[in-house]
């Protein structure tokens, strides 16, 4: 007996039967790897957490400086840039970094990847790579750990009954020229985010709207931007300040 093939309205009908099941799911799997990234990001940010609280339990109470200078090069908080940055290092790539120098390094699971938010577009092609390496997407809250040595470092007690509503860190992105992005090592409260050419670190909403963010007293969150975002061309999400819903900058610690 010969067997009978399909016919074309079968073959359609098929087709079209295919092609509604794969517009169903599509949705359900972006959803479902957005999910994914976000749950690494929180994890992260645990990681980071239990890393700031050994570092603050041995060191005091007293936060880290964004960097220091020393003679072997400037510490970041994230690592060492051996001899320092150069004078000029507008378009400057691939600059060399020991990430295993970094203040947190020592007790961190990884330094690898526990520093590197899954979500951060580094493949986008307005992805500046400042470092050699992928050095750190979560930005350091800059009111906590100031650069200039004649400022000192706050303690954690100083926050005492404010610890559950500073953060520490945050989902970033940085910004020295529009348009490219870098990495958002630091994060700083910016009077006007919308400004034309506003440069500096800024939360980055890259979760479907929300930003990870990991707060002093060791909890952490997922936030909407409830300021002005940053006026400039970002991908993968807004970007601003790090603000609850009054929106002005007391969770950076002022």
């Amino acid at each position: 007996m010969m067997k009978r093939g399909l016919t074309l309205i079968e073959v359609l009908v098929a087709t079209a039967i295919i092609a509604l099941l794969v517009a169903i799911l599509l949705p359900s799997v972006g959803a479902a790897r957005d999910q994914a990234r976000r749950a690494v990001c929180l994890s992260n940010l645990n990681q980071l957490s239990l890393a700031t609280t050994m570092y603050l339990d041995e060191q005091k109470d007293r936060f880290w400086r964004y960097y220091v200078n020393r003679p072997e090069g400037r510490y970041w908080w994230f690592g060492l840039e051996p001899g320092g940055p150069p004078a000029n290092t507008a378009g400057l790539r691939h600059r060399p970094l020991v990430k295993a120098k970094g203040v947190l390094a020592r007790y961190l699971r990884s330094i690898d990847d526990g520093l590197q938010c899954p979500a951060f577009p580094y493949d986008s092609a307005a992805y500046f790579p400042k470092f050699a390496a992928r050095s750190a997407s979560y930005g350091y809250n800059l009111r906590l750990g100031p650069a200039n040595p004649s400022r000192k470092t706050p303690r954690r007690s100083d926050f005492a009954r404010r610890t559950a509503s500073v953060f520490v860190f945050a989902d970033g992105v940085h910004f020295d020229f529009n348009p490219g992005m870098n990495e958002g090592h630091y994060i700083d409260h910016v009077d006007d985010p919308a400004a034309p050419f506003a440069a500096g670190g800024f939360g980055h909403y890259r979760h479907s709207g929300r930003a990870g963010v990991l707060f002093m007293d060791g909890h952490c969150d997922s936030l909407r931007l409830t300021s002005t975002p940053y006026g400039g061309a970002v991908e993968a999400g807004p970007a601003g300040n790090v603000t609850g819903p009054g929106g002005g900058p007391e969770m950076y610690g002022y």
